[in-house]
């Protein structure tokens, strides 16, 4: 869920590392990235697709794990069941604003258990997955205070917890499939695969979405049961909709797994329609999306006859696409891809009520490292007028829009380690007493 800047809190991080600490490590990976790409390596060692490497930080899709081409080069038959273990390591340092000359660390482990049940459970189109996941560390936002985060695999709450567990069942030839269970919507709705080499928190679901409902929609890190069908049209069309518990686990406890039914919280629904296709020289994703929740929700600053808050829907929409720019004829591995992503809130419950991201990520971007990859994004939330009048009211800055710029690079050093370098700076307008933030990390993924 999405920290307001009115939840700000005074105090440093936990677990904070020394600032001279932190710049030697960022220097040691700009290092690292200079000696890269002044070596060559074998143009035939681990021949593996630019694309294939940014998804070590997204969670596995239902669709992959259900699919005969889940795990390339090893068919359902011969892994009846797969283990994966990825951990993330990332330490930032403020270079301005609010939290300059401060450091953080933070973690993230991510167990993850697919069974397929063709063999295993004798239910052939059957898969059984689970997630668990760990996070601790330092908490950078509660300092820098950005309205959209700076590190997607910063939590509120440091805890284990059950992300995903869910039965998913696929008929004729996988175009129709059933999910149950605990679900990351973010899995398969509202997704640009090429922006998930960002570190951003707004390049993995829209700002506007991310900060809705009592207690955030069933995303990282807390999810709540829900019901998934995706139909697979010809000519790559697709059509999907998922209706989940509309309070995802609880919103007084985040310790732990938490799966609750209580009276009053509604469902939320999203159906998401759109095109996506691949070949041997693009790709192509265009997509819209709806949703909505049962429940209505309090309104900002109107009040009924009685005092109490007027209630209102809560709703909106979001649009995205992506695609492959350019390709090298010489190399095809080496590409550049493009996308565009904004979704829209109902701006009398939210303080978001639009949210725009875009970016380009080039794979192959140094000579002889076709995994490699180097992005440039910016993701803009702008502030509703309700939240910015009760916002001047109460003295605090009011800018009409955040927006956070990131470069990074991703060096896949082997098969199953990365280094990521990135540079942020989050900048406001609208309201000059809204402090800007410079902020420099270093990611650290290993994957088994």
């Amino acid at each position: 869920m999405i920290m307001t800047r009115f939840e700000k809190i005074g105090k440093a991080s936990k677990v904070e590392l020394g600032i001279v600490a932190l710049r030697v490590a960022t220097n040691w990976a700009a290092a690292t990235v200079v000696t890269l790409c002044a070596t060559t390596l074998s143009a035939d060692e681990h021949k593996l697709d630019a694309h294939q490497s940014t998804e070590l930080a997204a969670v596995t899709s239902p669709r992959q794990a259900g699919s005969r081409e889940f795990e390339p080069g090893q068919s359902e038959e011969a892994k009846p069941l797969t283990f994966e273990v990825a951990y993330k390591a990332d330490l930032l340092a403020g270079l301005s604003g609010a939290w300059r000359d401060k450091g953080a660390y933070l973690g993230n482990i991510d167990l993850k258990f697919t069974v397929a049940g063709e063999h295993a459970l004798k239910l052939p189109g059957s898969t059984l997955f689970f997630h668990v996941l760990n996070n601790h560390g330092g908490k950078p936002n509660e300092r820098v205070g950005a309205t959209q985060g700076i590190d997607n695999i910063e939590v509120e709450i440091n805890t284990t917890k059950l992300l995903q567990a869910w039965y998913q069942q696929q008929w004729l030839d996988d175009k129709l499939s059933l999910l149950l269970g605990l679900y990351d919507v973010n899995s398969e709705f509202y997704v640009t695969d090429n922006s998930a080499l960002f570190i951003h928190p707004s390049f993995g679901i829209g700002a506007e979405l991310a900060q809705t409902g009592e207690n955030g929609p069933s995303i990282f890190p807390t999810t709540s049961i829900g019901l998934r069908a995706r139909w697979q049209m010809a000519a790559a069309w697709y059509a999907q909709a998922v209706v989940l518990d509309g309070v995802p686990g609880d919103k007084h406890d985040a310790h732990g797994t938490q799966v609750r039914f209580d009276q009053g919280d509604g469902t939320l629904w999203i159906v998401e329609i759109g095109r996506s296709e691949t070949s041997a020289s693009e790709s192509l994703k265009a997509a819209f999306g709806f949703w909505q929740y049962s429940q209505r929700s309090d309104d900002l600053r109107d009040t009924d006859v009685n005092g109490d808050p007027a209630q209102r829907s809560n709703a909106g929409a979001y649009a995205l696409a992506e695609k492959t720019l350019y390709r090298s004829v010489a190399d095809p591995q080496r590409r550049l891809d493009g996308f565009v992503r904004f979704g829209t809130a109902d701006a009398d419950v939210n303080q978001l009520d639009f949210s725009i991201a875009l970016g380009a990520t080039y794979a192959g971007f140094v000579p002889n490292r076709p995994e490699d990859m180097i992005g440039f994004g910016v993701a803009a939330a702008k502030n509703g007028g309700k939240f910015r009048q009760i916002a001047r009211a109460m003295g605090e800055p009011a800018p009409r829009w955040e927006i956070g710029w990131e470069l990074s690079y991703r060096a896949q050093l082997k098969p199953w380690l990365a280094l990521q370098p990135m540079l942020q700076y989050v900048s406001y307008v609208g309201d000059a007493a809204a402090r800007e933030a410079t902020v420099a990390g270093l990611r650290i993924e290993a994957s088994f």
